[in-house]
């Protein structure tokens, strides 16, 4: 796989091309994508688009990161619920 550069929260990452963005970003070293309206944290938890835990915002639309394949310069938020 091609290594690419992608944007997380202003700092730029390694990623491989065509991976799932999730595993991009907890490779990266994150462990929390966003909290919920309770106040917990929230990453990964089905691993294959079932759940909405995993939600972030890619270039400002909100996707699950278990299903999104990662590319060239995308730009990654973290949700805040």
């Amino acid at each position: 796989m091609k290594e690419v550069k992608i944007n997380v929260n202003g700092k730029d990452i390694i990623a491989k091309e065509g991976e799932m963005l999730a595993a991009a970003l907890l490779r990266a070293g994150y462990k929390r994508f966003r909290k919920s309206v309770g106040g917990e944290d929230r990453s990964l938890f089905c691993g294959m688009g079932i759940c909405f835990e995993c939600l972030v915002r890619v270039d400002g639309r909100t996707v699950r990161s278990c299903i999104t394949p990662v590319r060239e310069g995308m730009e990654v938020q973290f949700e805040e619920s």
